[in-house]
């Protein structure tokens, strides 16, 4: 096995930037129920499915403000071009059951878009909510 060491470099100072202050002070996840309070109460609000087209094609959001941008694609010139167009929204990532979207939602922070949040339990938590 071969190691990348300027990989594990670059790998360790961004994880280093998330320290439990950091973490305590920018919340980054968004509880199905505040996600749902706030479309209600009409705030802007943009969710960014990140799942496969094979996964949305079984169950999406209805939501209009839904850009579905597959997580493989997310760094894209044109996408951050497309998230950052949307710097008064809130702007909700959201994955099957929340852990890519928490990675995606890390990254975006990291590069300056403070306004994304990962939908905590991913759109499984957010269909039970809606449900109920």
């Amino acid at each position: 096995m071969v190691i990348d060491w300027n990989e594990v470099e670059k790998l360790k100072d961004f994880f280093s930037f998330f320290t439990s202050d950091y973490l305590a002070k920018r919340p980054c996840r968004v509880k199905p129920h505040i996600l749902v309070d706030w479309i209600k109460k009409g705030e802007k609000v943009l969710i960014v499915d990140i799942r496969t087209p094979e996964e949305t094609s079984l169950i999406g959001f209805t939501y209009e403000k839904t850009l579905k941008i597959p997580m493989n694609q997310i760094f894209e010139r044109e996408n951050i071009e497309k998230l950052v167009s949307y710097s008064d929204y809130k702007i909700v990532v959201a994955c099957r059951m929340g852990l890519r979207s928490l990675v995606v939602t890390a990254f975006l922070r990291r590069i300056g878009l403070n306004n994304v949040y990962s939908l905590d339990g991913g759109i499984i938590s957010f269909a039970q909510e809606v449900r109920c």
